[in-house]
């Protein structure tokens, strides 16, 4: 199969190799497509998520109030809000709870799963807030999620670009901080990604780009240098609120030379193995 598709005319071939790169993609950080609609449903209105009248939740809105003190400054109270969801709601990262690489999950699924990132803890905080008589809505630069209300931010772990803001009528967002927080956003998404998912979309890539007539030094020097890349790029990004950027830059460029490399020689053996036209007899 690698054999016909490698020598497919260019028009047919590179479609295919970009379809296949990315169905890798999706099928490595998203295993369950059906929990993929439900994410892409949830990111429509992410406020839905948020249910302050919701049972279950009820006790932990007391325990809140019996922490709260009258007169209490807004600030204070909500870093008691923040405290109690970090206790109450353990960190984990959606590839251990959900097998996706990103899930916005309901105020019921968070409670029944018991653990949760800063999505799930974000939609708890605000459904607490709400009930205690703020107006709280989720934010996110898309590396972070944490709560806006009418008295300051809670979760956010001192962040303020607010890239994107749900509201009740739908997602408001600031598309010159959204490209401001990009970088961030890769460093988080790469660094704490199960190495073992990100090793397939980097062995796919490999493969996709080799040409037969290759030969094995170069084969083997472009995977070093792809290795080399995801290596920056994890460590780069190993403290999400602070990555390295030169790192990244040096991780992106390893990458897209090894591409780049494997490219070139495959033209040239390509051109090399190419049939040529029969001479006229002199």
């Amino acid at each position: 199969m690698w054999t016909r598709l490698q020598n497919l005319r260019w028009y047919a071939r590179w479609p295919v190799k970009w379809l296949l790169l990315a169905l890798t993609l999706f099928v490595v950080s998203y295993p369950n497509p059906f929990l993929f609609a439900r994410h892409v449903s949830h990111w429509q209105n992410p406020n839905a998520m948020i249910d302050p009248d919701y049972e279950p939740l009820q006790p932990w809105v007391q325990e809140v109030r019996d922490k709260l003190r009258p007169n209490m400054q807004p600030s204070k109270a909500l870093k008691t809000v923040e405290r109690f969801v970090y206790d109450r709601v353990p960190y984990k990262f959606d590839w251990e709870t959900w097998g996706q690489a990103d899930y916005l999950p309901t105020l019921p699924e968070v409670l029944e799963q018991g653990a949760e990132d800063c999505d799930g803890r974000a939609v708890v905080a605000a459904s607490i807030l709400r009930k205690l008589g703020y107006q709280a809505d989720l934010v996110t630069d898309f590396a972070h999620v944490w709560v806006k209300t009418d008295q300051g931010d809670a979760l956010s772990h001192g962040r303020k670009k607010r890239s994107v803001v749900a509201t009740d009528q739908g997602l408001a967002v600031q598309w010159k901080l959204l490209t401001d927080t990009l970088p961030e956003a890769l460093a988080y998404s790469v660094a704490p990604f199960p190495l073992g998912r990100e090793l397939i979309v980097l062995g796919v890539l490999w493969l996709l780009l080799l040409r037969p007539g290759v030969g094995w030094r170069a084969r083997l020097l472009c995977a070093v240098m792809l290795l080399e890349g995801l290596f920056f790029l994890r460590a780069a990004g190993q403290n999400w609120r602070q990555p390295v950027v030169w790192a990244q830059w040096l991780g992106v460029l390893h990458v897209l030379a090894a591409c780049a490399v494997l490219f070139a020689l495959g033209w040239r053996a390509a051109g090399r193995s190419a049939p040529t036209a029969p001479q006229e007899p002199g």
